[in-house]
């Protein structure tokens, strides 16, 4: 390219890149993300507005449990909590305003949360205090009623006025006279103990009453409200001034496409003016390529010499001129590459039909890398697809004749076979990576068996001591049944004993429960990560390899699928061989089925079956994934063939799962569509005719 090309070339470019540098500046602020926003700040302002009134009506005891209050600090809590998901979607730009109100709607909202905790513990003290107070002084009432103490009788009347009137008002008046009131109750034996608990219940009203007050006012007053719409003015602020700024840029985006337009209409005009020029060189090129065809006639004899010596050294000959895009080929290596040997010359495209799907880009890049002089010789090694679906290797390398403007306008070279080298070093690669795969499941056995021994000794203890509290419970039911019947309901760790009576033993249930998973879990590890001896072999129930393996993918397929289905037909023959290795074989299958589904609600089934014309049994793994294409379909059990190999697939799952199932003398199929999910077959011979 000429320097004045390169230089019109890269004005455009530059106008581009401000066009479409212009293009995202001049975007304005999503309104569905303001939406996002204000959606819960909105939502918070409303909860925060609904937990002042509940706290007030707790305060006038019109409120019979906090239930609602904690309900209305958990949506709090999600309105912040959704705030913060929805500012990571802002800008950076706007983030850093709007990070800092959001952190300050965050501080506020914890202190109201821990006020409103200390408000409800005050609250309910208070209000038993004020219950016990009205129960022991109607009690007091009647005895001294009873006993004919009538200035008693006339005390008591007048202080549960006065604490009345206190708890509707606490004025320091009013708490002054109670004070009086309980300092001079008569202290009659026979009334003591009441008279007691009176006084310390009403000195505790008289104290607490002003301070939970005084808690109530600082949870109306926080700022939280304040600091949500000091957030929703940041958010608001900001929409305005990007929106201002994006009206710039849509200013600067139309003057820069008219002065694109125009200088692509000045490099118009230069072109025609070029054309004409070309048409002038094109009759010189001519007369050049009249010289090219009197050389080339000399190169046919030295091909002919060159090509007898590749033929004895077993390698075919192409020969590609670049311009015409025609390739010729040997009859040898029109055999390599699967080609019909009648046909010697072929287009560059029809040439690379030959080459694997896999293989072309990569075959092309290395030819435009040389094309470019990026390499001195044009080497590659690839695979070829057979007319018969037979895949070999072959490798191409050549060199090609440059021009006096560096320009290749022909190449030629060689192809062999290496397929047979391929092999080789796919069994040699195979092999290591099996060696790989046993060392690490070694090491696992080891590292499983040490954590199920540090699992299983604490579990154990779990389950002792749930058995022991189970007892404990039993016996203080009874106590616990006593006290409620002469004292009344009360409270035990913080809800109703009748509610935690009838929960208590239900959660040392679900302890003991989960103790017992937890024991079952650590056998299944041992279990299937414990290595059988060398060739073992024994008579074994496939139902009971299919369940134990399932049982080491619980976790997965609660993760995948919500419709997985068991279906083991019972009474079926045993087979003989290793247990271990056909519940690697489910794992490996059951594992590929729940990786190929594309949503939850798609389904895998696992099935076993007799089939007596094997005679054998049959395990079926069948799924409602994406599917496999034709193509694959029969390359799935290749070492190293994988579909996914962006999600880290090795390729080896399936090939190994291929080998054991062929060891225990029986077969793996498969059948797919795409988009219609895909059914894995093991046929494995009953015990009683395997040889």
């Amino acid at each position: 390219m000429t320097g004045v090309g390169l230089r019109r070339l890269t004005i455009v470019f530059g106008l581009l890149v401000l066009l479409t540098y212009f293009w995202f500046q001049s975007k304005s602020l999503d309104p569905a993300l303001l939406e996002r926003m204000y959606r819960p700040l909105n939502a918070f302002e409303l909860h925060d507005a609904e937990l002042n009134r509940d706290v007030l009506l707790a305060r006038a005891g019109l409120l019979n449990h906090y239930d609602t209050l904690a309900s209305i600090g958990a949506e709090l809590a999600d309105a912040v909590k959704t705030l913060q998901q929805q500012s990571a979607t802002v800008p950076a730009e706007a983030g850093k305003h709007l990070d800092q109100s959001l952190t300050a709607l965050t501080t506020a909202l914890r202190q109201k949360t821990a006020q409103l905790e200390y408000f409800k513990s005050d609250n309910a003290l208070l209000h038993n205090s004020l219950a016990y107070v009205i129960y022991i002084s109607h009690r007091l009432h009647r005895r001294a009623a009873e006993a004919g103490h009538s200035a008693l009788v006339a005390e008591l009347g007048t202080l549960t006025n006065a604490l009345l009137r206190f708890m509707e008002t606490p004025e320091d008046a009013v708490g002054d006279e109670i004070k009086a009131l309980l300092a001079r109750l008569p202290t009659t034996p026979k009334f003591r103990q009441d008279l007691q608990s009176l006084a310390v219940h009403g000195r505790y009203i008289v104290a607490a009453l002003p301070q939970m007050d005084a808690l109530i006012r600082e949870l109306i007053t926080a700022p939280t409200t304040a600091e949500a719409r000091v957030l929703q003015h940041t958010l608001l602020r900001y929409h305005h001034q990007l929106e201002a700024r994006a009206r710039l840029f849509r200013l600067l985006l139309y003057i820069a496409a008219v002065a694109l337009l125009g200088y692509l209409s000045y490099v118009f005009w230069r072109l025609q003016a070029n054309s004409r020029n070309l048409r002038a060189a094109n009759e010189a090129l001519e007369q050049e390529i009249e010289e090219r065809r009197r050389t080339e006639a000399a190169l046919r004899e030295s091909e002919e010499r060159y090509m007898l010596a590749m033929q004895g050294a077993n390698e075919g000959l192409w020969d590609w001129l670049v311009e015409p895009d025609r390739v010729h080929v040997s009859e040898h290596a029109c055999r390599l590459l699967g080609l019909d040997p009648a046909s010697s010359t072929f287009t560059g495209d029809a040439w690379q039909t030959a080459i694997h799907p896999d293989d072309r880009q990569r075959f092309r890049e290395t030819l435009r890398s040389h094309l470019r002089g990026d390499s001195e010789f044009f080497q590659c090694e690839i695979r070829i697809m057979k007319p018969n679906q037979e895949v070999g290797w072959a490798f191409i390398r050549g060199l090609g004749l440059r021009d006096e403007n560096g320009r290749i306008y022909r190449m030629a070279g060689s192809i062999g076979d290496i397929t047979a080298r391929k092999h080789l070093e796919q069994q040699t690669r195979q092999q290591e990576l099996q060696l790989i795969q046993a060392n690490k499941m070694t090491t696992l056995g080891t590292l499983i068996s040490g954590v199920a021994h540090e699992v299983n000794n604490p579990n154990q203890l779990v389950l002792t001591n749930v058995r022991l509290l189970r007892e404990a419970w039993a016996g203080a039911v009874a106590i616990l049944d006593a006290h409620q019947q002469v004292h009344g309901e009360f409270a035990l760790a913080g809800l109703p004993y009748a509610e935690m009576r009838e929960a208590v033993p239900v959660l040392m249930q679900d302890m003991h429960e989960g103790a017992l998973r937890i024991e079952r879990i650590i056998n299944n590890l041992r279990d299937f990560a414990r290595p059988s001896p060398p060739g073992f072999r024994a008579e074994f129930d496939i139902n009971d390899a299919v369940q134990h393996g399932l049982r080491l993918l619980t976790y997965l397929i609660r993760k995948k699928t919500s419709q997985f289905r068991i279906d083991l037909a019972p009474g079926l023959p045993p087979v003989r061989g290793d247990p271990q290795q056909l519940e690697q074989v489910v794992v490996n299958l059951v594992t590929n089925a729940l990786e190929a589904l594309p949503e939850p609600s798609r389904g895998v089934t696992v099935s076993t079956r007799f089939d007596p014309a094997v005679p054998g049994v049959v395990l079926t793994v069948e799924d409602e994934g994406i599917g496999i294409p034709p193509e694959h379909l029969a390359r799935l059990c290749d070492p190293f063939f994988t579909t996914k190999q962006a999600s880290g697939g090795t390729g080896l799952g399936l090939a190994i799962s291929s080998s054991l199932v062929h060891a225990h003398g029986g077969g793996l199929t498969f059948a797919s569509s795409p988009a219609q999910g895909t059914r894995a077959v093991v046929t494995l011979r009953q015990a009683a005719t395997t040889g």
